[in-house]
């Protein structure tokens, strides 16, 4: 079935906290850049590396146009598509944004976005300039409303003196989900016998991954529930496997005091799961030695989770034209170099990837070619009108399962089902959506 939007209705908005701003540089006009000083307001999310890279971003941005003032303003990642949801209905929208792909349909749906095909066209940015495949999240029917700001594939960072302590061989460029189930379970380790465990084997691993790599998926392009096919339900078995019956991932009650990220930089976890932004932050550790490592391949095939992020011009923009030069400045080839050398993250563009990914040979990690392989199977959530509504019904139950408040996947795959399927049909009538027949 497809999807297809007729005009949008009004929809009741609740505030939300904005997050400081602030203004970098002192603006100057000079020859050939007119007299009218313009701000443009740039809606972001990240942390303090992710803010400080921006402002660097915008001192060069500024230099370069000195009539243009750049008022940053961040938010957090949780808050921020209803901040600029409520930004844009009341009518004081950002001129650049972030773009979340997993919420871009919807806000493409209330026509938040400008084109910017017209605008490539007349300035010669090419759709070749980036990696394949990164821009299309934000194209639709043909058309692009956004440029890519970063693309992570999942990966494997693993603490090698925890391998080399519990002899176990470091992961393979051939290993399965059995190689890493083992593996995995000799890195489980309750040392003192006081029934609760000193070391993980694992952690933060997506859960789609698993079910993509036997065969199934979770969401249809177009919002169909498939959770229930053999291949997921297989998949999704495996993972509540690692977590209640080998004892590998840690369970919910188990991260109270620390979560995966905060156990593996304090050497308590093996092998944690997540995109390259974190290796500055991990650079810093001093206690181990780590490397990364490609995902494991299933019964079906090899998969890994991509992720993604990107800039827009919204459509109520008072200063287009400027916002689009501030856009392509970011997704340019200067900026995008600045991104890589501080490793902050990988960049979409072709150029500065391969000009900058082995950067710093001496630093880790040292098997950065598990980046590129990793391209070759990775894969973007599925991405449609209303998918953060059915991701979170869908959550609810799964809560339940990695918490073991239920133990029987088919039951709550099956109760899943019909939560996400109740919801869809609100969504249809809620976003006065209707569907045809797939061609």
């Amino acid at each position: 079935m497809k999807w297809r939007t007729r005009p949008a209705l009004v929809l009741a908005l609740a505030l939300a906290a904005i997050g400081a701003g602030c203004k970098i540089g002192t603006p100057r006009v000079g020859p050939g850049q007119g007299t009218e000083l313009v701000t443009l307001r740039y809606l972001a999310w990240g942390d303090d590396t992710e803010i400080a890279m921006n402002q660097h971003w915008i001192a060069m941005f500024q230099a370069e146009h000195p009539n243009i003032e750049v008022d940053l303003r961040t938010v957090s990642g949780q808050n921020f598509d209803q901040v600029l949801l409520t930004q844009l209905a009341g009518g004081i929208p950002p001129d650049v944004t972030y773009i979340n792909p997993t919420s871009f349909p919807n806000f493409l749906r209330r026509d938040a976005y400008l084109e910017l095909t017209p605008l490539m066209q007349r300035d010669g940015v090419s759709l070749d300039e980036f990696l394949p495949g990164l821009v299309s999240p934000y194209e639709h029917d043909g058309r692009v409303y956004g440029l890519p700001r970063s693309w992570h594939p999942f990966v494997i960072f693993y603490n090698k003196r925890l391998f080399d302590r519990f002899g176990v061989e470091y992961p393979q460029p051939t290993w399965t989900w059995d190689d890493f189930t083992d593996a995995g379970r000799k890195l489980s380790v309750d040392e003192d016998g006081d029934g609760a465990k000193e070391f993980y084997g694992a952690g933060n691993f997506p859960m789609q991954v698993f079910i993509w790599s036997y065969g199934g998926d979770t969401f249809g392009p177009n919002g169909e529930f498939l959770y229930d096919q053999p291949g997921a339900i297989q998949g999704l078995q495996l993972y509540l496997d690692l977590i209640h019956k080998y004892g590998v991932f840690p369970s919910p009650a188990e991260q109270v005091t620390q979560n995966p990220q905060q156990m593996f930089e304090t050497g308590r976890l093996a092998m944690f799961a997540l995109g390259i932004w974190s290796v500055p932050a991990f650079r810093q550790i001093e206690r181990f030695d780590w490397d990364i490592a490609i995902m494991p391949r299933g019964p079906f095939c090899r998969s890994t989770l991509l992720v993604t992020a990107g800039w827009a011009v919204t459509r109520q923009s008072r200063h287009p034209e400027e916002a689009w030069q501030l856009v392509k400045f970011l997704a340019g080839r200067e900026a995008q170099e600045y991104q890589m050398k501080i490793w902050r993250d990988p960049s979409p563009r072709v150029d500065a990837f391969k000009s900058l990914m082995f950067w710093e040979p001496e630093k880790p990690p040292a098997s950065r070619q598990v980046v590129l392989d990793s391209i070759e199977f990775g894969r973007f959530d599925s991405y449609f009108v209303g998918q953060p509504e059915l991701t979170t019904e869908a959550n609810r139950e799964l809560d339940r399962l990695t918490s073991g408040l239920s133990t029987d996947v088919a039951a709550s795959v099956a109760k899943m089902r019909g939560m996400v399927e109740q919801r869809r049909q609100e969504l249809i009538e809620e976003f006065d959506l209707q569907t045809e027949p797939s061609a």
